[in-house]
């Protein structure tokens, strides 16, 4: 090794390498360069998480400037959250055909001009403009950010990755917490939003820097057959939701997310201080804490599924459970005023649920072929985001409902508004139950037919597949392999069981090192695609060469 070698490279001469050619990057080069590259999309989503959550402390003065009530406060936030959700998939298509890089310049630029458009603006309807573009530019961060993740990091890594990831988000949610109420009361609404804004678009500036640009523009990030071509875009977004673990991830992000977003993003507020009568900065230090247990579940949460995926869908379905607990004891201790000792477990279990959300992304990282990861993904983030605006919006509605023409609302309204949220939970709670279980019965009917599949499970009387139709699937499949065995002189009746996306895959994660990962568990199959023949309704594919993958 030449002293050139050992010495640190900067990412500026890292970047040089790349340009010389990306394939040729040695593993330690690789992996600064993939965490310097991950690091600068992320800052993007600190940004991102921060201007979201802004109206959750700003909500008061939100009020008295436009003047407003309860359900046109609630629209700030469902119009946000709606686009939000409207772009996911957009989103997701745009990031596989354009890349992330640009999908993220696009984002921070988009979110600087409406918030500095919020801090400007004097009517309502300008106002809901401004949040809606917010939402818009907030729509691009996440996924590209995941589509970072798992071009330049091994499989292994990727749950790791994206609850750090989460993690970080988290730190712009903090940082519109009690730290925004300080500069709000010191600087004022105009101030503060202008300064927020200008942040954003600064960071274009590092973005648009050629140690990032090339990087983020290179081989790895087109490593599965290129950019998805217009004709093939709904084609690929339906191919994602026949897969069983996508529903499943999607009731999972929906579940999950949906309270915490309520809770943290516009109710939680009003209801600790009109609802409970708490000093607001008792309110605020209780958002915090929803804020503290959020890290600290993204990281206790990233790692246990990272080590044991097997646990995933089970940890998500627990809960769901506990934040339907929590809505439950909120609204329904007698009296309707809690202790403070209940409303701090209520809230704790409510965190809990926004880290638990990113197990839908890893189901659609995991079952997807490369190319349709970033769609995938956002056909996930749909559910967490329809979910939020629902809640949003259904609970703005019945405050004004119950406390028609008050100024402010009563404990008994909250109780009832935040009863629609408890049914909202429960139902996506089924959901996620049900696919679950039908996610097993594909497992059982893949292994069945001698597919290959990553973790083998044993069926239980309550599966929706039973050992005698088990045990036609496998005499079937037996009576395939004869047949093709006789027709084309080799019986291995797997060898061709891929499809061609799962075999470009393969070739490209050996060529650049970044396999598409098929840790699928006792409790999800890796169903990336329709199978060739329409008689098998599941199937599943190998994992790439070199991978690990859960036993």
């Amino acid at each position: 090794m030449t002293a050139a070698d050992s010495a640190p490279r900067q990412p500026h001469a890292i970047a040089h390498r790349v340009r010389r050619g990306a394939r040729r990057l040695t593993a330690p080069v690789r992996r600064r360069l993939g965490w310097f590259v991950w690091g600068t999309g992320a800052g993007v989503y600190v940004l991102a998480v921060f201007h979201r959550t802004s109206l959750g402390v700003a909500g008061p003065l939100a009020e008295q400037r436009f003047s407003l009530n309860a359900a046109q406060l609630g629209t700030f936030v469902t119009l946000q959250l709606g686009v939000y959700a409207l772009m996911q998939v957009p989103t997701g298509i745009m990031v596989d055909r354009f890349g992330p890089r640009r999908m993220l310049i696009a984002a921070t630029t988009t979110m600087g001009i409406a918030q500095i458009g919020f801090a400007l603006v004097q009517t309502y309807p300008l106002a809901l403009l401004a949040r809606g573009l917010l939402g818009c530019g907030d729509a691009m961060t996440y996924i590209s950010v995941l589509r970072l993740v798992a071009a330049w990091f091994p499989a292994r890594r990727y749950a790791v990755l994206t609850a750090v990831t989460g993690l970080l988000g988290s730190v712009g949610n903090l940082v519109a917490t009690l730290p925004l109420t300080v500069l709000l009361t010191h600087f004022g609404w105009t101030a503060t939003f202008i300064v927020a804004g200008s942040l954003s678009l600064g960071y274009v500036v590092l973005l648009l820097r050629p140690a990032i640009r090339q990087p983020a523009e290179d081989t790895p990030q087109r490593a599965a057959g290129g950019r998805v071509a217009g004709h093939r875009v709904w084609a690929e977004l339906r191919q994602a939701w026949k897969v069983p673990a996508g529903r499943l991830g999607f009731w999972v992000h929906l579940t999950t997310m949906t309270g915490p977003t309520v809770f943290s993003v516009l109710w939680g507020f009003p209801y600790l201080t009109e609802g409970l009568r708490y000093p607001e900065n008792t309110a605020s230090t209780l958002l915090l804490l929803m804020v503290f247990v959020g890290i600290v579940a993204s990281l206790a949460i990233g790692v246990i599924v990272s080590r044991r995926p097997v646990v995933r869908t089970p940890v998500a379905v627990g809960v769901a459970l506990s934040c339907l607990i929590a809505w439950l004891g909120l609204i329904g201790w007698p009296g309707g005023r809690p202790p403070s000792a209940v409303v701090i477990v209520a809230i704790v279990l409510l965190a809990v649920g926004g880290p638990t959300s990113t197990v839908g992304f890893f189901l659609a990282r995991d079952y997807n072929p490369r190319h349709r990861i970033s769609t995938a993904t956002g056909m996930v983030n749909v559910g967490g985001f329809a979910g939020s605006v629902i809640g949003v919006y259904v609970v703005g509605q019945i405050l004004d409902l119950v406390d028609a023409n008050q100024a402010h609302h009563t404990l008994m309204a909250f109780r009832w508004a935040f009863a629609a949220m408890a049914v909202l939970t429960a139902v996506g709670l089924t959901r996620m139950v049900t696919w679950w279980l039908r996610t097993r019965a594909e497992v059982l009917l893949a292994t069945a037919r001698g597919e290959q599949v990553p973790v083998h499970i044993t069926a239980h009387r309550w599966e929706l597949v039973d050992t005698v139709l088990l045990a036609k699937e496998a005499e079937r499949a037996r009576s395939l392999a004869a047949a093709n065995g006789g027709a084309d002189g080799n019986g291995d009746a797997g060898a061709d069981a891929s499809t061609d996306d799962s075999a470009d895959d393969s070739a490209d994660d050996s060529a650049d090192g970044s396999a598409q990962p098929l840790t699928a568990t006792d409790d999800e199959a890796a169903v990336p695609a329709p199978p060739a023949d329409p008689a098998h309704p599941v199937r599943t594919t190998r994992p790439a060469a070199g991978e690990e993958t859960a036993t």
